[in-house]
């Protein structure tokens, strides 16, 4: 029974864009976290530190950075790429970071081994345990997050890996706006092979 409610949680959670302006209880945000730092994690150095960041200002000042960025990405891009960001309706202007009522950067410990990996299995245990907390969630990765950095006071040696709006939902995706590939498509037994 149990198994099945984490796979549901698995099939069912999708990215929230649009949040309610309605203020997430600390203690429901702290048991999102909580579940980050069960993640495995290499010589379990549990390389990931969580900045929770509630400061309308710091978002705003956040928001601006990052659309500032993704803007210099965007007229820089591949033309392929630009048109995948058409056709997906992504764009520069990052409403999700102000309308949310919190953000959770998620940044990791490069001294440490497999930093990066471990820090990305953390993000996903936060992100089925706010599903779990029926919270919105988002994996925004700037294409640029040193700004991040000065405006956090984050250590030199951790790298922001992603901001993670959090909040409820405003808008209900369903299964059919990110359909998955088949299992049969991405299996292989013993030796890859084309099928």
């Amino acid at each position: 029974m149990i198994l099945m409610e984490l796979l549901n949680l698995m099939k069912n959670r999708r990215s929230i864009r649009k949040y309610k302006k309605q203020t997430v209880p600390l203690k429901k945000i702290y048991s999102v976290l909580d579940a980050g730092r069960y993640a495995p994690s290499g010589a379990n150095q549990q390389p990931w530190t969580y900045v929770l960041v509630t400061d309308i200002t710091l978002k705003q000042q956040i928001r601006r950075e990052a659309e500032r960025v993704e803007t210099e990405y965007h007229e820089t891009a591949p033309q392929q790429l630009k048109e995948w960001f058409k056709s997906q309706s992504i764009y520069p202007s990052k409403p999700f970071l102000t309308d949310a009522p919190a953000l959770i950067v998620v940044a990791g410990d490069t001294k440490a081994p497999y930093w990066l990996e471990s820090t990305w299995i953390s993000v996903a245990y936060i992100l089925l345990q706010a599903e779990n907390q029926k919270l919105g969630t988002l994996t925004y990765t700037p294409s640029e997050t040193t700004f991040l950095s000065k405006l956090l006071n984050i250590p030199n040696h951790y790298s922001v890996v992603a901001i993670i709006p959090i909040g409820y939902p405003a808008e209900t995706p369903t299964t059919k706006t990110c359909p998955r590939k088949p299992l049969k498509q991405i299996v292989h037994h013993n030796k890859y092979s084309l099928k």
